[in-house]
């Protein structure tokens, strides 16, 4: 074959142009299918990028409590919340700080409506790049995987947590991954160790279904299969606080592994106040945050709304009113929110027909009640229930409602689902109520209405885990008559549980006082568990609406937390934490005027607070209350001594420096002077000058505290010159200083230098000699010029022996330095000489 047209017909003729032909048709829609298969999965993103955008999308709106959902821009949520970690009574932290601390498990502990589900949801989108959150996904990002604990299916069997993950990888809308994709993403996280499953609502699980779950998460972090290594994930765990205390044996860490438990902080009022100050649109005023928070005191329900859920109801039902009448009672605002979140879109407000509702807003409500009580007394719980369930319920008890429904319970149940907000979907068919909390209310509300029968029905569940908050819903909301017999009666099986329903319920003063005696044995039991839900207990008994037993409830409580204070480890005495003193802290002053001997009180107490930025606020605000007493007023001396030694630590002074200011009378501009005589430091209208010129009036003694106060003490003079030496530290004066250092050289090299470095000496020596000759040779000119190049000489053949000559300048003080200076470098004293433009270590709300 001479040509390659000739070989390449012989090739052809070799092969079947029908085959061939075919062959290259079905190679070409192979390429396409992959091509297009290629194209979709750009356009749908890998699936870790459409996994970050369906969390993102799924959680970012969150607190159904106002007129409209808001978007989980963390700016404008609760975050962050404060934590105190278990047993360190003196650390406190951000809860989402601590949450993405990669090296521990985590239990977030907290009350009911504390935040805890939230700060979950907004962690995840934090972590995931969304929303506000920074960065995005990448191998050393975390990889969130919220999972409700009440949603897991078939927990007896191994792997239902596993498997969970990966249904909810599969099957939800928007994300609907290939069972091949889901696997190989979960893998890769756990592979890479990225994996942090957010395990909510643990006290939600039913007893019978307790102990399954938890050897779940035991087998899911014991597992090292190489296909999906469960046991490198990380697990985040929310639990109601006192739930936890009574199962904490289970979570041990040789079980569950090295973790760290912290609990949720009630919110302080600067936190409540930068909440409010979020939604301008609610609060168009420049001062309308700060009205609120007035009418908030003035009712006297600031504490009731240092629970994040309480605070986001009243916003959605109260702000932007002139004078709301602030409902006095959890159960009270529970009916106000209910009621507005049901009556939503029942005026037009466009003239049009279009999101009005069509059925009755009372109906609604009765079917709402009697279906949570139904659920609730079923297998389900309070967990969730299919959205058929409901439409049969409605179908079967239309006779009861006033509005003839005509065959359309599904729309009836369709108004409720998308109109109030009541109610959120959890997969396809099952819906849940928004808050556990509403559910419980309502079917305490429903019990009540049920009269005998209810009260019948709540004794046989009074003693459930479950059933706590509806019993304290009930009792909050009972008359007099019925409730008095209940406490009597659960008092004589749970002291601790009646001495909480005490807090909310209209019962005779009698039953109070016998309950309260009762309390007396739990809380000297020395089992934590008890003690504390015990001291809890009292401490809500301080709220109750009659005088006699909230009187006599302060008064056990400050008994026995008085008694703590003079014991050797306070700290150990109320469980290893200090919230139970926060709480009584923080109710003292909030009742300041009801009782002359409430001041009294505090400075009897302020010797167990702990460095705890949360601390700073009630105690600033009992102080302030002492603006108009006598400057010498030294039963104070106490309580200014603890504000004065919090201040040395930077974040409790950043918590004093956000408080209200104070004016005292005695604190005029002299006196401000002569405490704090620097100009380059801190404003002398600042709390931490106002604190000094309280010190300075009951003349407190604390040298100890900080280099600041000792210098005062100590030499004043000096003390008073430290700024402007501090400011001189730098004066000096310039001065060479010559040195030299040795560098190798070549054997004949150093030689060479020897010889010359001889000849120079004793050249420069012959000189020397010669200038002190009356009858000189060289003559004075001749005599330099000569030492001149000697001694350049010298130098030449000192640099050939390896001696390099090295000329520098150093700066040499001038002044006598100040044996204070130190001041400005210890940790507890700089930040009251130089201004921190930052909040302080560990706060960033």
């Amino acid at each position: 074959m001479d040509t390659v047209s000739d070989w390449l017909r012989v090739v052809w003729g070799w092969l079947n142009p029908a085959e061939t032909l075919t062959s290259f048709l079905l190679a070409t829609v192979a390429v396409s299918a992959a091509a297009t298969r290629l194209m979709r999965q750009l356009r749908r993103g890998a699936p870790e990028e459409r996994y970050r955008r369906w969390f993102v999308e799924e959680y970012r709106v969150y607190n159904p409590y106002l007129a409209a959902p808001e978007t989980l821009r963390l700016e404008r949520t609760l975050v962050p919340l404060f934590v105190t970690e278990e047993g360190r009574s003196d650390r406190i932290a951000d809860a989402g700080r601590r949450i993405a601390d990669r090296n521990n498990h985590v239990v977030l502990l907290g009350d009911a409506g504390s935040g805890k589900t939230t700060m979950l949801k907004a962690f995840g989108i934090a972590a995931l790049g969304g929303v506000d959150g920074r960065g995005g996904t990448g191998r050393g990002r975390e990889v969130p995987f919220l999972v409700p604990v009440r949603l897991l299916r078939g927990i007896g069997q191994a792997g239902a947590l596993t498997e969970h993950i990966l249904g909810v990888l599969r099957s939800r809308k928007g994300l609907a991954l290939t069972k091949e994709e889901a696997q190989q993403f979960l893998a890769q996280t756990l592979q890479q160790e990225r994996c942090v499953v957010l395990l909510d609502g643990l006290d939600e699980v039913t007893p019978t279904a307790y102990s399954a779950v938890r050897d779940e998460v035991y087998r899911f972090l014991s597992d090292h299969t190489p296909e999906l290594p469960t046991a490198n994930a990380r697990i985040v765990i929310t639990c109601r606080r006192l739930t936890f205390l009574r199962i904490a044996d289970d979570w041990q860490p040789e079980r569950f592994g090295a973790h760290r438990s912290y609990a949720l902080a009630p919110l302080r009022d600067t936190e409540i106040l930068a909440y409010l100050r979020a939604f301008p649109d609610r609060f168009p005023d420049v001062d309308g945050p700060q009205r609120f928070m007035a009418q908030l005191r003035v009712s006297g329900t600031l504490g009731l709304h240092r629970n994040p859920l309480v605070l986001s109801m009243s916003i959605g039902l109260y702000a932007g009113r002139k004078f709301p009448a602030i409902a006095h009672s959890t159960a009270r605002l529970y009916d106000e929110m209910i009621d507005e979140m049901l009556g939503r879109h029942s005026f037009r407000a466009d003239g049009l027909a279009t999101g009005v509702n069509e059925f009755d807003q009372a109906d609604k409500l009765r079917v709402l009640r009697e279906f949570a009580l139904r659920a609730a007394l079923g297998p389900q719980g309070f967990g969730p229930f299919d959205r058929a369930a409901l439409a049969d319920f409605v179908s079967a008890t239309g006779d009861r409602l006033r509005q003839n429904l005509n065959g359309r319970a599904d729309d009836f149940v369709d108004e409720i689902i998308d109109r109030s907000g009541l109610l959120s979907p959890v997969s396809d068919g099952q819906y849940e109520f928004v808050h556990r909390s509403l559910q419980e209310h309502l079917v305490a509300s429903e019990l009540l209405r049920q009269s005998d029968e209810g009260l019948r029905l709540l004794r046989e569940r009074a003693m459930e885990r479950e059933w706590r908050r509806v019993v304290l819903f009930y009792t909050a909301t009972a008359d007099q008559s019925v409730v008095t017999g209940f406490i009597g009666e659960l008092a004589e099986i749970d002291p601790i549980l009646a001495c909480a329903c005490v807090a909310g319920a209209d019962c005779l003063n009698p039953v109070g006082f016998a309950v309260l005696e009762r309390m007396a044995a739990p809380l000297r039991d020395p089992r934590p568990p008890v003690m504390l839900s015990a001291l809890a207990a009292v401490l809500s008994a301080t709220a109750s609406p009659r005088a006699a037993i909230r009187d006599a409830a302060r008064d056990q409580a400050f008994t026995w937390l008085t008694k703590v204070a003079g014991e050797a480890d306070a700290a150990d005495a109320l469980g290893g934490t200090h919230e139970t003193l926060l709480d009584v802290m923080t109710m003292l002053v909030e009742r300041l005027g009801e009782s002359s001997v409430s001041r009294s009180m505090v400075v009897r107490l302020v010797g167990v607070v702990p460095d705890d930025p949360r601390f700073v606020e009630p105690l600033w605000r009992c102080l302030r209350t002492a603006e108009g007493t006598t400057p010498d007023d030294h039963s104070l001396v106490p309580l200014i001594d603890r504000l004065v030694r919090l201040a040395t630590d930077p974040a409790c002074f950043a918590a004093l420096q956000r408080q209200p200011a104070a004016h005292p009378r005695f604190a005029t501009a002299l006196l401000r002077q002569q405490v704090y005589p620097f100009r380059r430091g801190l404003d002398r209208q600042s709390n931490l000058v106002t604190l000094l010129c309280w010190a300075q009036e009951v003349d407190l003694d604390a040298p100890d505290v900080n280099r600041f106060l000792t210098a005062k003490a100590t030499d004043p003079v000096r003390w008073a010159s430290l700024e402007a030496d501090w400011r001189r530290r730098g004066a000096s004066v310039v001065v060479p200083v010559f040195g030299a250092h040795r560098v190798d050289r070549h054997p004949t090299e150093r030689a060479t230098g020897a010889l010359l470095t001889v000849l120079s000496v004793a050249a420069l020596g012959a000189v020397g000699w010669d200038l002190t000759r009356p009858d000189e040779v060289l003559g004075l000119a001749g005599g330099i010029t000569t030492v001149l190049l000697a001694a350049a000489e010298l130098a030449l053949a000192l640099t050939m022996l390896g001696l390099q000559p090295r000329i520098a300048v150093r700066g040499v003080r001038v002044w006598q330095s100040n044996e204070w200076i130190d001041a400005y470098d210890d940790p507890r004293s700089r930040h009251w000489l130089v201004p921190d433009t930052g909040e302080g270590p560990g706060l960033t709300g």
